[in-house]
């Protein structure tokens, strides 16, 4: 168990590649304090991504379809019934739901790629309804419409106060050129011009990720087939920047560079300042040794160390401790504050299908992942519980369950309301936008920290627990903190529940905190910035008695997802011979149909048990 309380950190991390630097003491790369980029409109921009904001991503095709003409286009790559195709969605549908997402208390969007696409790949097995099949990087993509309907979305969301983030994808085309070839086959099967060249591509062949390769090898690699183009190539390197920026001008406040670690380093960094925005890399890596060195070339930088470690912790309920092992490193960072944090993405299975379906673990996640350093990302559909069809693997991505038709836009669903107060209490207090974040506790089940700005004062605390059973922990108080003894902390996530700053602990000054079943509370001075009591859990409960023998275990198979009739949600022992299996996505009322299996083998005799959404349900089968 660790209590030490840490001090404070200091990155020692300032290096930039040499366009960069250029550009930063120009002026042109100090983004978040200033007045927006010279080429955005400020009478309709919100300004550049900065810290404190709070990304949606959205995949454009998957989200709303405004305009059903632009669906099919001829190729075969049009058929909503496979999730590897397109499904319709378009920049009229995503105009026509900018309410929903303002509403929800966002501050910007992550728009998938807008240039034109090559149909379908190479196999002709996948669609390139994501964006990531480019054929014309200068040219609308036209299932999702043309530029006046990608302006008027840019516009709206302004208007809105949303600021819009363009997906850019510099590494690659669609995968042209077979293998390691050097000529296109047929002739006419290239992508346009000028980059219908041969030359100006890499044939290294496909990225083998072995955990042999170089960072050569990886910049030169082909990632999943895909046709690696060559930025040291001058025509390459100024058709790209030229390009990007003009859609930049459209009026996008910031950029998401695709397969980043892809791109040299000094490439990224030069992109960054012809864009004028901000910019975050992806760079699909879990070691913060080597994620981190990216952002001394852009902004920031999608934080997996974050995700994976996140993740693991509060669906699966492993070691919190192994959160201070990652804020620990924060210090490598030029700036943790500028990493985008998430817990779902379109590479990745669901958060929910990692987690047994378990909302309470999500809502305990969404507060930490909103109140901790990061600009945060929100995946579309989670506010609305996606369940990614059940599917949790990820060999190599999770390409395709994951990546489901937005099915629900009800702004009372509990997962939607409770993104909403988070927004809304990261909006109303610095510290959870831009205050630095240090560690007040640390065990295998609680882990907690305070966020700071040190200038002010300004100061929140977060305690979060992945127990079922409650929690409570006396915790002392950082020795920066200037909250004095006797002042009421109110838990911002149930302004019902306050504690008080009494005397004693190392600092001299702590708190007692008491967590129930995966809560996390976020705990602040002062008058909250309104009165909030959470939504009702419709949780259902399963009661298996039954005494299974030493290594045995129960499974639970129904017709209700979570439950499928193909294989078991495996329940939780609470005592020789009780096991328990709680949902919430059964609604109220509603009846299903289950049965429990011993090692999700040996089925219970007799018919089916029914049982009733909301209820705990208490049942004595035989084997």
């Amino acid at each position: 168990m660790r209590t030490t309380v840490r001090t404070a950190r200091v990155s020692a991390r300032t290096g930039l590649a040499m366009g960069a630097a250029v550009a930063l003491a120009a002026g042109a790369l100090t983004w978040g304090t200033g007045p927006a980029p010279a080429s955005a409109d400020p009478t309709t921009s919100p300004g550049p991504l900065a810290e404190g904001d709070v990304i949606y991503q959205v995949l454009v095709d998957r989200f709303e379809d405004g305009d059903p003409t632009n669906n099919d286009q001829g190729d075969g790559e049009y058929d909503p019934s496979d999730l590897g195709f397109y499904h319709g969605g378009d920049w009229a549908g995503l105009t026509d739901r900018l309410d929903y997402i303002a509403d929800l208390g966002v501050t910007a969007i992550w728009l998938s790629p807008v240039s034109e696409q090559q149909p379908l790949s190479r196999d002709g097995l996948e669609a390139s309804y994501h964006g990531y099949f480019t054929r014309d990087f200068a040219t609308p993509n036209e299932h999702f419409g043309d530029r006046a309907e990608l302006q008027e979305l840019i516009d709206t969301a302004h208007d809105l106060g949303l600021k819009m983030i363009l997906d850019v994808v510099p590494n690659h085309t669609a995968d042209y050129l077979a293998g390691t070839s050097t000529t296109y086959s047929p002739s006419t099967y290239k992508p346009a011009s000028p980059l219908d060249d041969a030359s100006y591509f890499h044939h290294a062949g496909d990225c083998l990720f072995n955990g042999l390769e170089t960072q050569t090898q990886i910049e030169n690699c082909d990632l999943g087939g895909l046709d690696d183009l060559d930025q040291s190539n001058p025509v390459v390197s100024s058709h790209l920047m030229s390009t990007y920026k003009d859609w930049v001008d459209m009026g996008f406040d910031g950029i998401r560079v695709d397969a980043a670690r892809s791109v040299p380093k000094p490439w990224l960094a030069d992109f960054e300042a012809e864009m004028g925005v901000p910019t975050f890399g992806e760079v699909f890596v879990g070691d913060v040794d080597y994620v981190s060195e990216y952002q001394d070339y852009e902004w920031g930088v999608l934080d997996f160390p974050y995700f994976f470690t996140v993740r693991e912790a509060f669906s699966a309920d492993t070691d919190m401790n192994k959160l201070g092992d990652l804020f620990d490193q924060d210090s490598k960072y030029a700036n943790p504050n500028r990493l985008e944090t998430f817990l779902d993405n379109h590479d990745r299975a669901r958060f929910l299908t990692w987690a047994d379906d378990n909302y309470q673990r999500l809502r305990s996640g969404l507060t930490f992942l909103l109140t901790s350093r990061g600009v945060p990302v929100i995946y579309y559909g989670t506010e609305q519980a996606d369940d990614g069809n059940g599917n949790p693997y990820e060999v190599p991505i999770a390409n395709k369950d994951n990546r489901k038709d937005m099915e629900s836009f009800d702004q009372n669903s509990n997962l939607y309301k409770h993104i909403q107060r988070l927004t809304a209490i990261k909006a109303a207090y610095p510290a959870l936008q831009v205050g630095t974040q240090r560690e007040m506790w640390s065990d295998t089940s609680v882990y907690g920290f305070s966020r700071r700005v040190d200038s002010t004062g300004a100061e929140a605390m977060t305690f979060s627990s992945n127990s079922w059973t409650t929690q409570t922990r006396t915790v002392p108080l950082r020795a920066e903190s200037s909250i004095t003894v006797g002042t009421t902390l109110t838990n911002l996530m149930n302004t019902g529940d306050t504690v008080t700053v009494t005397a004693g602990g190392v600092t001299g000054k702590q708190i007692t905190v008491s967590l129930g079943e995966h809560e996390s509370k976020v705990y602040a001075p002062g008058t909250p910035v309104s009165a909030y009591s959470p939504e009702a859990r419709n949780t259902t409960k399963i009661r298996v008695h039954y005494n299974v023998g030493l290594g045995h275990s129960i499974a639970i198979r129904g017709d209700e997802y979570p439950f499928t009739w193909t294989s078991g949600r495996g329940a939780r022992n609470v005592a020789s011979d009780v096991w328990e299996f709680e949902v919430e996505r059964i609604p109220d009322g509603e009846t299903f149909q289950f049965k429990p299996l011993i090692d999700d083998v040996t089925w219970s005799t007799g018919g089916n048990f029914t049982g009733t959404g909301g209820d705990v349900i208490d049942i004595y089968p035989t084997f």
